[in-house]
């Protein structure tokens, strides 16, 4: 599906979820104002996976792209959604073994 395509979807999914009595006080210039201002980056790398696990799907996100955010929302974010959680050590640290023995198992196939 075309980028722009996903993002009218997104933008209806959004003013859905506002209620009915509060989404009626929109005009068409506030409409788009708030559909610009939800409109994604492109990003060179934009990879989504939805990934089936015991206990329910997941999914997973990795984006890639020139940093546009400044210094304050970057602190902010920070603040909100450290990196240092226990999930993410763990899942960093599954990442890290895996890529360990690939590059192992790559070494030992080329030189053996």
């Amino acid at each position: 599906m075309p980028r722009d395509e996903n993002a009218a979807i997104a933008d209806v999914d959004f003013l859905k979820r506002i209620p009915p009595d509060i989404r009626e006080t929109f005009n068409d210039r506030q409409i788009a104002a708030i559909t610009e201002a939800f409109n994604r980056a492109r990003h060179s790398v934009d990879i989504r996976l939805s990934i089936p696990l015991p206990g329910g799907r997941r999914y997973m996100v990795l984006l890639m792209g020139r940093e546009r955010r400044s210094a304050e929302r970057r602190r902010f974010e920070r603040l909100r959604q450290p990196i240092l959680t226990v999930m993410n050590v763990v899942t960093l640290g599954t990442f890290g073994i895996l890529a360990f023995f690939f590059v192992v198992g790559f070494v030992h196939l080329i030189f053996s």
